[in-house]
Order: C-alpha cells, then structure tokens, then sequence
C-alpha cells in the first residue's frame, strides 16, 4: 500500500482479491493480506494441494478476471464498511502525511475507478518473479510446482515521506479515548524486546497499580529494511485522561532514562525465545521479509547470538531512540508536558491569488485564496494551504463540493454554497489539479450540502456594530 499514489489507493488490495477469486473453490485454507510494504497470498494443505493454488495465483496475476471487477470493487467497499477504525491511523497520517506510510490510514480512494489496463500494468510491475519470494513450513517444495510469473526486478519500499519537522511531537484528538505513542526505531532484537518491556511497564503501573486504564500495551512491526515501528497505548475514561496521559508520558520517558533490571531483560529474551523456537515457520518468514528487503538471512545461530548480546544497556539505548523519535497523541485537550512539541496544525504560509470572503461568517474572519499555484483557507489564526504540486487527491462531488488533501495530509474543504461569488471553484480546481489525482464521488443528497446560516442582512449588521 505504501507504493500506491493516494487517488489510486486499493489497487493492490484489488489485485490480491481479483487473483483469490480464480483460486477461491478449493476446500483447502487459503488466504491473501496486503499491508504497507507486502502482499501475501497463502494456503495450507498437502503437497499437491498447495503447488496447484500457487501455480493458480500466479497464473491468475498475470490473466486477471476483469468480469468480476464491479463486484470486487462491491465486495471492497463492504469490506471497509466493516472495518473499525484503526488506533495507529491517525499517528501514520500525522507522522508521513498523505503518502508512503501514511497512505495506508485513508480510504481506498480509487475502488470503483481503476480501469482493467491500470490494473493489469499494476500487476505487471510488482507481481514479478524478481519481486517476490516463497516460502515453505512443514517440508519442502512440492516436487510438481510450477510458477508463471513474468520477469521484473525487485523493488525496495519506498522511503518515507514526512509531514513532521521535529520530534519528539505530540498531538490532540478530542473525540480519542486512548493515549498513544508512535517511535521510529533501528531494526534488532534489542528493539523487539524494548517494545515488550514498554508494555510490561504500561500494564504494570497503569491497570494493575493506578487502575486507571483497561488494555495498555506496546508493539514492534518492521517498516522497512532498516527501521521498525514501536507502537504503545492505553485507554481510559474522559475524567481520568489527564492522569493518564502523566503517568503514560512518565513511564515512557522513565524507559528512555533508567536501565530496567538485569532479571526484568532476561526473562523477556526467554521469552522472545521461546516464541521463536514455538513459531511454526521459526524464521522462515522473517527471512523472507530480510529477502524482499535486501539483507542476508539470518540463522538460528545468528539469531540466538542477537538474543544473548540483548541486555539493559542495549534496551536504554534504543528506549532514548524511541522517545527521541516519539510522536503522542493526547486524548483531549491534556498535554504531555514541555518534552514534546506540538506537531503543525496549519501551514506556515497563504498562496497568492484571488481572495473569497465566506458566505456564511458575520465577520470576515475566514476566507479563502485561489491561486494559480493552490488554494489556501484562513480561519482566523490558522492557515491551511495545499498547493496544486503537492496535491495527493481531490474529491470531486457533483455538486461542486471539493476536498484537496495535500501531501503533508493537511486537507482542505472548498465549498463553493459558502464561499462569495464561489459558484466557479469546482471548475477552477478540476482545471488546477491534474486529471489523474481528481477523485469522483457520489452525488449527494441536498440536506448534505452546507448552506450559509447567516442572511444577508444579518452579515451587514454585524460589520456596522463592529467597534
């Protein structure tokens, strides 16, 4: 997902389900995901079984069932109606923007208008020979397996974009009921096993001593080949929030600040350990992901060596890496104290142009600039601009309503009802923003498209009595 331009997004997702459907009657269990960096398709059954879904796959991505799209693209839509909100979506959009990493956490704006040799040229890109790699538990490759998969070349994931300036950052959400914090840190054990001490503390002092939160917790998840995620939370009641966030902040730095104790990292490399010799593929997976990513594989010698070499010292170090890198969201108003900077809520400047006052404001508090390089709107003391060169995708409503969401993922919402003399923005921005980034939606029923509250009369009487 992390490779796909935001106006397109689902392509890949559709890709994965087009190719499952010409493979989806076998009895056996199948299965396919696609996240930030990788799609996979997998099955479980005996060796037969499992050489004909995979030759089946891959015959299928390179000739896929074009008839069935509009009811994938149904079956699609369903699946995110379905889908609960995810906690770190939010976290991914303000640390990457409208891009990369941070695609994964908007809509699948493009279901519904991917043409068959859009889709068959995605296709032909990344699901190559060159570009994917297959792995086996169990026993070895059956002896009959034959994959057609076109020659390519192998890929890296893309690197990041960023949307933020310095870190460690925070942000407010005050519809969230969780504080959470989101790191960047190096690949290694010593990390994976950072990020379960991270959570031991969480539970430990939040639910279990303050029992002010229900399911603190902390997670590791590789981005890249270089970089892995650390991911903590804890939930809690609005009239807790504030303690919450303290004691979640303090805990978090006291990780970064104070070596935990030498018996607290050795019962957790056993436990790292022993989840990896009880793991049904071990470390066959990883090394996949290692393969994909262009690093050399790793032994059970070489990781039980990156296991022995894992101690307090080495947890602190990467504890500092992570609260170095930390962007918090608050739920709220509560701030998490002067270590972190607020994250940018607004633009640093407006672009030239033609100036609209608002429609609907008695005073003439907001208005909105239509350049020829974007579009900014002022709110009193915030700006928010997106510039047409930076403009990740713009929805496109019939009625004329726009919403340009820029690649630093700043949004902005141009109503053409609430907006003087507005009645030729839609036009002046489907000319400004190039034809491939414009994304149609439905139309929209008329209680559902703003009006100005204010008349007339009531917007000239307030510019009179003002001092």
């Amino acid at each position: 997902m992390a490779d796909e331009q935001l106006a397109v997004r689902g392509i890949t997702h559709l890709i994965e389900h087009l190719a499952l459907f010409a493979v989806n009657d076998r009895p056996h269990s199948t299965n396919g995901q696609v996240d930030a960096a990788t799609t996979t398709f997998v099955t479980r059954g005996d060796p037969q079984e499992v050489a004909e879904f995979l030759a089946g796959v891959c015959r299928a991505l390179g000739s896929l069932p074009f008839d069935r799209l509009p009811i994938e693209n149904h079956v699609l839509r369903a699946e995110a109606s379905s889908r609960a909100p995810v906690l770190v979506e939010p976290l991914l959009v303000w640390r990457y923007g409208a891009a990369t990493y941070g695609a994964p956490a908007y809509e699948e704006f493009g279901v519904g208008g991917h043409t068959p040799d859009q889709i068959a040229a995605w296709a032909r890109r990344w699901f190559t020979r060159d570009n994917a790699v297959l792995v086996f538990t169990g026993g070895p490759p059956p002896e009959s397996l034959r994959l057609d998969l076109p020659a390519g070349e192998r890929i890296p994931p893309p690197p990041p974009s960023s949307a933020l300036p310095t870190t460690p950052a925070y942000f407010c959400e005050p519809e969230q009921k969780f504080v959470a914090a989101h790191a960047v840190v190096g690949r290694s054990v010593a990390a994976q096993a950072y990020a379960m001490l991270l959570g031991r503390r969480l539970q430990k002092k939040l639910r279990r001593e303050l029992g002010i939160s229900y399911s603190p917790d902390a997670s590791y998840d590789v981005r890249d080949a270089d970089v892995a995620h650390v991911m903590a939370f804890a939930d809690g009641l609005p009239e807790k929030h504030a303690e919450l966030v303290s004691a979640f902040v303090f805990h978090f730095r006291l990780t970064a600040e104070e070596a935990a104790s030498g018996e607290e990292i050795t019962d957790i490399v056993h436990r790292l350990r022993t989840a990896y010799r009880d793991s049904p593929s071990g470390g066959a997976y990883g090394n996949a992901l290692r393969e994909l990513f262009g690093l050399e594989p790793i032994s059970e010698a070489d990781h039980e060596a990156n296991l022995d070499a894992v101690d307090p010292e080495a947890v602190l170090k990467v504890g500092a890496e992570a609260f170095q890198s930390a962007l918090l969201m608050a739920p709220g108003r509560e701030l998490p104290g002067a270590r972190f900077h607020p994250a940018p809520w607004g633009s640093d400047d407006v672009v030239d142009g033609r100036v609209l006052r608002s429609a609907d404001a008695p005073v003439d508090t907001e208005r909105l600039i239509v350049g020829p390089d974007g579009v900014s709107r002022v709110q009193g003391s915030r700006r928010v601009t997106v510039r047409f060169s930076e403009c990740e995708a713009m929805l496109a409503w019939p009625d004329g309503g726009r919403r340009l969401i820029g690649r630093d993922g700043f949004s902005l919402t141009v109503e053409p009802t609430l907006w003087a003399g507005g009645s030729s923005l839609a036009a002046l921005l489907d000319d400004a923003v190039p034809a491939e980034r414009i994304v149609p939606r439905p139309q929209r029923s008329p209680d559902r498209i703003p009006r100005p509250t204010t008349t007339r009369y009531q917007r000239v009487r307030a510019r009179l009595l003002r001092p």
